[in-house]
């Protein structure tokens, strides 16, 4: 029995899809055709070639002949076919069978027509015999009575009918019949709905299957009207209508109304199958829509044929492939392009497949079965469509569908299956080749589907547990193992009779490349399959056994090369350095890159694989490689260095630089260092950061090596000229500053080029955890460059210093001869040189070299105001002033070419300013600033208080200074032990609390300004502390006459000692300026003051007295000196404790020391 549906979609398949070209291809040993019975014309056959690891069979030539056939057979098998086809196609030229196409059963047909010559035509050919025999058969055929056949028709229900009851509902059954029989079958009736479930089966002869029709009708019959019901259940207008038709009928005596027919071909159901929707249709109204009804069919026959055994389909099935195959070229393995075949067979093989099988009667699980045990015995069919055939087995399997035997033949097929496509996994490469990219994927991906869907279901695995196969997922990885050892067994063979060192580095770079692209191909084009479908890690498995064999072929030949490698000083040295050296281009440089490479396979890898890896130590390997290159590398680059700098004629290398060639060699060679060592990509990432600290180490050395060597050809340049009355700068100077500043700045950027930020990173992020290797790393590399930048930046500086030396003596003339002119001399000196520099040197040299020309052009100044000091008057020095500006205005102009203004007033410029400030000041001046100096010690409280004095003081708007002295408190007397005056005596310098004899001095200073005003006192108050004395002194004079502002009122205290000098305790000053006037009626309004009375303090370095100090040969300059310097405090731990003095204010001013003192304050 044959499903209509059956031989519509399984016999006969859909139209030709068209796929890419297949990576599927036979077996190496299988013929382009295969062997058949009876005679055929010969076929050139392509005889490929046999590599040793790929596994043949004997059994490649049966693919598709399941059993050989003799003669006899195979001429029974023919007629068969032929007395089918003659039947079924009414045995006329005439008679078409539609093949192809997909449509609605209901619709119209787009399938293709195929003739019965057209099949005859390529039954000839598939079974390859010639005319005059088919011209036999076909006359023996036609003496053979016609089968019996009958069409099983099931009717199962109709849908969307029109409604023709007062409900809305209908009383639907069909009657069926066919054209050629009188005979026709109804239905049971269904009430009252409009889908209507039927399920009835019917027989149904057919006389001619090309010219035989079925008409169904769909029939709804009346019910009896009973008015009252009926006028209830109306609801609208549509089931008044109803009503109305159905009392007319019922008038008419008419039983019953059609809704709609079907008339179909029986042949369009054979062709097409009978397991669809149909669309009821009305002659009169074709538009309207009557709903549809599921109608399902098979054929069955009943002839007289020689076999009638499934074997017979089996057997015109894989000729029929065959001959399809052998037609479109897919039975052809020497391309891998060849499309894979994807079932599709050709109209007339189709159409001759499916009418015989309607013949024997076949099941839809028997025609699944033959094309399963056909089909999956083809290399070059699509493992798609192979897989679905795979899975419509398995569901009849699961229906118990299939009897022993046929159980026991799909137990074979699978079998077969199984170890077929095992044995192709061995040959992968070239079963699946990577060059079909997408094409072998999809192949390989359907093909493990296929094992896999085996595995799974529980009909076709306990199948194989009968034959004892292992787990397919065993099966499938042990295929992978050994299709990678024969790959290896292969590409050993290279090192087979190699004898030489040579030789084997050579065979050993091709045997790591040709691992790289193996092990790249199982992780781009066959990992992911393998995960996916079956759970294999093929990559992982595949890699590990591939590295661990490259290990011992590469590391003892590598090991031993460097263990024998002679030392440097050696004799051999060159040739074998230029032989083995680790360095771009060479042999054991390509070894280590591929090796890189290899390794970097294993990153997709998780960690415990890697850590299995058999190349993961590879870097290790080299070890002594790169310290003999980092070693000889820095040798030559000495070398190159200085080679650089002797040929160097220091001129620019172009008008856009300003440097010459040796420090583009040099940074040339730095750069070739860099691109090596990125290329050398160390994999060990500490390690990494050792040896690149040990990189930059030795570049940092080759900085100061070139450094020295610059600095030395320049000093040769000074030596070949004389000093002249200018600055003597070249161009050749210039350059040599320049080059060395230009490799300083590309120094400090190392670490960056060098990637040192980002190896340290990811070290830090490492699962080694260096957090702590990596901080100290960091702070290593950064001592490192800060060292070798400060070393440089001394170079320079040496360099410059030896440019100012030569300088020197033309600048101190230049200043002498400008201070002495009082004119621009200087500025005539060093413009030209100056300008110079600022066109040659680059602007961080510039700066570098103004700042110490400033520097040295300062220190002369004031070597000059120092050696003039004593013997030059104000005026000189107000002109010296005056140049200095003029100078600091030369080195900083406002066009910011040169130094900054506020940077080049240094400490040392600052305090020349404020020592030539008081020197061209009068003494008298100096004299009043002295006091104003004190006045602001004494308000910010820097000395210790010796005394509280109160007192009132104002002008009085007459014109009159009033000075009330009222009270004197806390008084400290510092005394020697030694002194004969000391009223402690004790044994040390101390100081007493002891009542004193104290009186105050009142004056008005400078008194060069207030000649005619008088020194008063105040009476002596014994032993008294406090010591109140209440006594005013007044002074004619006006506080708005500008003299009198400019001076200061000076109080002192002293201890009065009978017959010997007084002791001064303290003093305090008051700036005139600073005092209230007032009306003569409001004195007292005024407050009193408590003046603290201090001592002037030698180390507090007064600017006035150390310009007074430097006039020896002005009288009131000494003098002043001299007075005050008997009141001067000594710093602790300096005190005089000479013996020979008794009075402390005398000890003081004849110390021999104490100018000199004053000059170093």
């Amino acid at each position: 029995m044959v499903t209509l549906g059956s031989v519509s979609q399984s016999l006969i398949p859909s139209p030709v899809i068209t796929f890419p070209a297949s990576p599927h291809r036979l077996s190496p040993t299988l013929p382009s055709t295969p062997t058949l019975s009876g005679s055929r014309e010969p076929v050139d056959e392509a005889k490929p070639e046999q590599s040793s690891n790929e596994d043949t069979s004997s059994d490649d030539d049966e693919v598709l002949v399941p059993v050989a056939m003799t003669e006899t057979e195979t001429e029974e098998l023919l007629t068969d076919v032929l007395y089918s086809v003659h039947s079924l196609m009414g045995g006329t030229a005439a008679g078409v069978w539609k093949v192809g196409g997909e449509s609605d059963l209901g619709g119209p047909s787009t399938r293709g027509e195929v003739h019965m010559e057209q099949i005859i035509r390529v039954l000839q050919a598939a079974f390859q015999i010639n005319q005059e025999t088919i011209d036999r058969l076909r006359a023996d055929i036609r003496s053979k009575p016609p089968p019996e056949v009958n069409l099983q028709l099931s009717i199962k229900e109709a849908s969307d009918l029109r409604p023709k009851t007062v409900k809305g509902t209908t009383n639907p059954y069909v009657i069926v019949s066919v054209g050629s029989s009188n005979t026709s079958h109804r239905t049971r009736l269904e009430k009252d709905t409009l889908r209507p479930k039927w399920n009835q089966e019917f027989t149904l002869p057919v006389g001619n299957l090309q010219k035989e029709v079925i008409r169904l009708e769909v029939w709804h019959e009346h019910d009896p009207v009973k008015m009252k019901q009926a006028l209830t259940a109306v609801r609208d207008i549509k089931g008044m209508s109803r009503l109305v038709r159905g009392t007319t009928a019922q008038v008419q005596h008419q039983t019953s109304h059609l809704l709609g027919q079907v008339i179909v071909s029986v042949k369009d159901l054979t062709e097409r199958g009978a397991d669809g929707w149909f669309m009821l249709e009305k002659n009169e109204e074709r538009s309207k829509e009557r709903g549809k009804i599921h109608l399902a069919g098979t054929v069955t026959s009943k002839a007289q044929l020689e076999n009638k055994s499934r074997q017979s389909y089996d057997a015109l099935l894989a000729r029929l492939i065959h001959h399809q195959l052998t037609c479109t070229n897919n039975n052809n393995e020497q391309s891998e392009w060849s499309r894979p075949w994807d079932g599709h067979l050709s109209g007339p093989g189709a159409a001759s497949l499916a009418q015989y099988a309607i013949m024997l009667d076949l099941s839809d699980a028997a025609l699944q079965l033959a094309w399963w045990k056909v089909c999956s015995r083809i290399p070059t069919a699509d493992a798609v469509w192979v897989l679905s055939r795979l899975q419509e087995v398995q569901a009849a399997i699961s229906k118990n569908l299939y009897q022993d035997e046929e159980l026991l033949e799909l137990r074979s097929s699978f079998c077969s299956f199984i170890r077929d496509h095992t044995e192709r996994l061995k040959n992968l490469h070239k079963t699946f080749p990577p060059s079909s990219g997408i094409i072998a994927r999809r192949q390989l991906t359907f093909t493990l589907k296929a094992l896999q869907c085996m595995q799974n279901h529980a009909g076709t695995r306990a199948l194989l547990d009968l034959e004892g196969l292992p787990p397919l997922h065993e099966m499938v990885t042990s295929s992978l193992a050994t299709h990678a050892k024969n790959w290896w067994m292969t590409v050993i063979e290279e090192l087979r009779g190699v004898r030489t060192t040579d030789e084997q580095i050579s065979h050993v770079i091709n045997i790591v490349k040709e691992s790289h692209s193996f092990l790249s191909i199982a992780a781009n084009a066959y990992d992911s399959i393998f995960m996916k479908e079956m759970n294999i890690p093929y990559m992982q498995t595949t890699y590990l056994m591939v590295s661990k064999k490259v290990n011992p072929c590469v590391r003892p030949l590598v090991m031993n090369i460097y263990n024998r490698l002679p030392s440097l000083d050696t004799e051999e040295e060159e040739e074998t350095e230029c032989e083995y050296r680790l360095e771009v281009g060479t042999s054991l440089w390509e070894l280590y890159m591929n090796l890189g490479r290899l390794y970097q396979l294993s990153e997709r890898l998780p960690a415990e694989a890697r850590a299995e890896s058999g190349v993961r130590e590879y870097h290790r390997w080299f070890s002594k490689g790169v310290l003999r290159w980092l070693e000889l590398a820095m040798c030559r680059a000495r070398s190159m260095i200085k080679r650089a700098v002797e040929l160097d004629m220091l001129e620019p290398q172009d008008k856009y630089c300003k440097f010459s060639s040796s420090a583009s060699d040099t940074l040339g060679i730095f750069n070739d260092i860099k691109i090596w060592w990125q290329k050398l990509a160390w994999p060990d990432l500490e390690n990494s950061a050792v040896l690149l600290t040990k990189i930059l180490d030795n570049i940092c050395s080759c900085v100061l090596c070139y450094s020295n060597l610059i600095r030395e050809k320049v000093e040769s340049i000074f030596h070949q000229y004389e000093n002249s009355t200018r600055v003597f700068i070249t161009e050749q100077i210039c350059v040599g500053l320049n080059n060395i500043e230009r490799v300083r700045t590309e120094m400090v950027k190392l670490p960056t080029q060098f990637g040192f930020s980002e190896l340290l990173q990811k070290i830090r992020e490492s699962d080694s955890g260096g957090e702590s290797a990596a901080t100290q790393l960091d702070a290593t590399v950064e001592r490192l460059i800060v060292s070798a930048a400060e070393n440089t930046e001394a170079k320079l500086n040496e360099f410059i210093d030896t440019m100012l030396d030569k300088m020197q003596p033309t600048l101190e003339r230049a200043v002498n001869e400008a201070c002495e002119e009082r004119s621009t001399v200087l500025a005539q000196v060093l413009d030209p040189s100056l300008e110079l520099t600022m066109n040659q040197l680059n602007n961080s040299n510039f700066k570098r070299f103004l700042w110490r020309v400033w520097e040295v052009v300062v220190d002369i100044f004031t070597a000059t105001v120092m050696r003039n000091s004593e013997r030059r008057k104000a005026n000189y020095f107000g002109g010296v002033h005056t140049i200095l500006e003029e100078t600091l205005k030369f080195f900083s102009p406002p066009d910011g070419k040169g130094l900054d203004e506020t940077t080049a007033k240094t400490p040392a410029y600052t305090s020349l300013m404020e020592l030539l400030e008081s020197l061209r000041m009068s003494s008298e001046s100096l004299i009043a600033q002295y006091y104003q100096e004190r006045y602001e010690e004494q308000m910010e409280e820097i000395l210790p208080c010796k005394a509280r004095l109160y007192v009132k003081i104002l002008f009085t708007k007459p014109g009159k200074l009033i000075v009330e002295v009222i009270m004197a408190k806390d008084m400290v007397v510092e005394a020697d032990a030694c002194s004969i005056t000391s009223r402690g005596g004790g044994l040390g310098l101390h100081t007493s609390h002891q009542p004193v004899d104290s009186y105050v001095k009142v004056q008005l200073v400078p008194q060069e300004w207030f000649p005619a005003t008088a020194i008063r006192k105040t009476k002596t108050q014994r032993k008294q502390d406090p010591a109140v004395y209440e006594e005013t002194f007044e002074y004619e004079m006006s506080k708005t006459d500008d003299g009198v502002r400019a001076g200061f009122l000076l109080l002192t205290l002293k201890d009065y000692n009978l017959g010997f000098s007084n002791t001064f305790i303290g003093e305090a000053v008051i700036p005139l300026s600073s005092l209230p006037c007032v009306d003569s009626s409001e004195v007292h309004t005024v407050t009193n003051s408590c003046l603290t009375m201090t001592t002037p303090g030698l180390d507090i370095g007064y600017k006035s007295l150390r310009a007074l100090q430097f006039r020896t040969g002005d009288k009131v300059a000494s003098a002043f000196i001299k007075k005050v310097s008997k009141r001067l405090i000594e710093p602790k731990g300096k005190a005089n404790t000479s013996m020979g003095k008794s009075n402390d204010d005398k000890a003081r001013s004849k110390s021999p020391n104490m100018r000199e003192r004053l000059k170093l304050s």
